[in-house]
């Protein structure tokens, strides 16, 4: 039975949808398809290895204990099997990193006219594109990381600020900063160990730190602390090899599927001083980022760009897949996709999703492969430009199978930068969106649906110009089955951040706080509307209080007030930018009452 499940799953892991030559100074060409298959004589049945000196029974039933989800057999066998692998190593000298205050935005509360500014300071750049990270924890908040720029007498400041309400009002975590270093490119992850004890959540931002600001000898940084800013703690992952330095660090975790036992992962290039491509490092760390272990692919055949990861949960053993820009030719770059075991091991498997004629330029690629139970394909998306224009290729069966060049902007419009994340649950669909700047800087495109048809019509932003020289973040934002749309990016400059979501309610306003006769709901005005509308209601007995919108085949499609109310009068602005014309519904809820009125929205 054992033999049969090892079977299935190395075929699973391993069934792409172009083959992999082993022999990189020669890559196997195939033509390309908008959708690229194999026949079997073509797949690599090539499984990333684990370090032989891991005894075979161990492994199997570490193996066990993650197909099983049993918490204790994981715990107990990854406690083992850590002592197998290698250990991360750090041989500089620490560079001092501080903590500070900082004050608490929104600097500017103007939501409609523009896109809210959660920092209004300058943001860094000389490290790379990625200086902001956008997650949706698993307690249901939103957190932002901004890499500020330096300022006299403080050279480095990441900055990581939280919402508790999809974004309506922000709060700074924590602000930690180096007199002396650099911060390069970071990424963030946002873990609970109980969903049920706020106090559990915790933030762990992977940074590159250097004395130098061209980041040369960068070495890997995790920062950790709780989502109240307490607890903090700087741990030196790893240093690179004495003349070289790390370079645009991409994390993830399989904390959708653990709570105690979430272990993180780390993807990062280590490249010389002067730019040229040596090595790709895996770390792994058991600890919540306190000690790591680490694999190293050291085939530099290829200069291998940009490394953007994501966590795999698949049957035998999970995975750990990152995509890279290849640069086959001076004059061609593909997109690789890299797989390798979730225990470090030196062995990355490369697997094929572009093979393009000389002349064109696939560059910077995103990943994210939606985090569902092993027993169902995985879903992936990565998003990228090819020769300066956005697209996505896609996967729904785990990479056997690859649809490659879908479009994700306006076919005239130049893109330098794309970001792409996934939602755990596929309730009502919508549950992969991408984003990305054109390069004139004047607005921030996100497209949110299903893999092959991303929406329509495009859901654009025009608040604030936009920086072209960093990437945006983006995420889902869930409430109950309703999904929305939710991006930050950099203003022009890069200066300042900005954050908005689909139908943000920046807060309810109180009208009056007598206590009304009885509950009501008044119809919006105006109606017809486009695409902001008023809504008034009133609340005779605090309590719970529910506000929904439906459409007109009673699927909802928004929910804007779940939470206890003091009695009195209230007003708030629906802005339904992100819905197409039609009539709506809007119902009113409380443990007494309920009220249905009906809108039209007109574009």
């Amino acid at each position: 039975m054992k033999k049969i499940k090892f079977l299935i799953a190395a075929l699973i892991f391993t069934a792409v949808s172009v083959y992999a030559q082993s022999d990189a100074t020669n890559e196997t060409k195939f033509n390309q398809n908008s959708l690229r298959n194999v026949s079997p004589n073509e797949i690599s049945v090539e499984r990333p290895q684990t370090p032989l000196a891991i005894p075979p029974a161990l492994l199997n039933s570490y193996n066990t204990a993650i197909d099983s989800r049993n918490s204790e057999l994981k715990k107990s066998t990854s406690a083992q099997i850590e002592q197998y692998l290698k250990k991360a190593e750090f041989t500089g000298e620490p560079i001092e990193v501080l903590t500070a205050n900082e004050p608490n935005p929104p600097f500017i509360s103007d939501w409609y006219g523009s896109d809210i500014q959660v920092s209004n300071t300058n943001v860094a750049y000389s490290g790379g594109y990625r200086q902001l990270e956008l997650k949706k924890g698993e307690d249901g908040w939103m957190y932002l990381a901004v890499n500020r720029r330096s300022v006299q007498g403080v050279n480095g400041n990441i900055t990581v600020y939280s919402s508790s309400n999809g974004g309506a009002d922000w709060s700074t975590v924590i602000s930690y900063f180096s007199v002396t270093g650099y911060f390069g490119s970071l990424t963030m992850l946002v873990e609970s160990r109980n969903n049920n004890v706020p106090d559990s959540t915790r933030i762990l931002v992977y940074s590159t730190l250097s004395t130098s600001s061209n980041m040369d000898n960068a070495y890997l940084l995790c920062s950790s602390f709780r989502r109240d800013g307490s607890a903090i703690s700087h741990n030196t992952v790893a240093s690179p090899s004495a003349g070289n330095r790390f370079v645009y660090p991409s994390a993830c975790s399989d904390g959708m599927f653990w709570s105690d036992l979430t272990f993180m992962h780390v993807i990062i290039r280590e490249e010389s001083n002067s730019g040229a491509y040596v090595s790709m490092h895996h770390f792994r760390s058991t600890t919540w980022g306190a000690t790591h272990t680490v694999g190293t692919n050291n085939n530099n055949a290829f200069e291998d760009r940009y490394p953007a990861a994501s966590f795999s949960n698949e049957v035998g053993s999970d995975s750990v897949y990152f995509a890279v820009e290849r640069e086959v030719a001076v004059n061609e770059r593909e997109i690789r996709l890299f797989a390798t075991m979730e225990l470090p091991s030196n062995n990355f498997s490369t697997r094929y999703i572009t093979d393009a004629a000389p002349g064109t330029i696939y560059e910077r690629p995103a990943i994210t492969i939606q985090q569902r139970n092993f027993s169902l394909p995985q879903r992936i998306l990565v998003t990228c430009t090819k020769n300066d224009r956005a697209v996505y290729h896609y996967s729904i069966d785990g990479g056997a199978l690859w649809n490659i060049d879908f479009g994700l902007g306006l076919g005239s419009m130049p893109v330098d930068y794309t970001s792409c994340s996934s939602d755990t649950s596929t309730a009502n669909g919508r549950d992969f969106i991408s984003a990305f700047v054109d390069l004139n800087g004047d607005s921030v495109t996100v497209r949110h649906g299903e893999l092959g048809n991303l929406g329509t019509p495009m859901y654009k932003k025009n608040g604030v110009a936009s920086t072209g020289s960093l990437a945006p973040v983006s995420a889902i934002y869930s409430e109950g089955n309703t999904k929305y749309s939710a991006f930050a990016y950099a203003g022009f400059g890069p200066a300042g951040v900005y954050y908005n979501m689909e139908s943000l309610v920046t807060g309810i306003t109180p009208v009056s706080n007598e206590v009304p006769n009885a509950f009501s709901l008044e119809q919006n005005y105006p109606n017809p509307f486009n695409p902001v509308t008023n809504i008034k209601f009133a609340v005779a007995k605090t309590g719970l209080v529910t506000l929904k919108v439906y459409d007109i085949s009673g699927r909802e499609v928004a929910q804007f007030v779940n939470q206890d109310l003091n009695a009195g009068t209230y007003n708030f602005d629906f802005n339904a930018s992100h819905l197409s014309s039609g009539i709506y519904f809007y119902r009113l809820s409380t443990n007494n009452y309920t009220d249905t009125k009906k809108m039209v929205l007109v574009k």
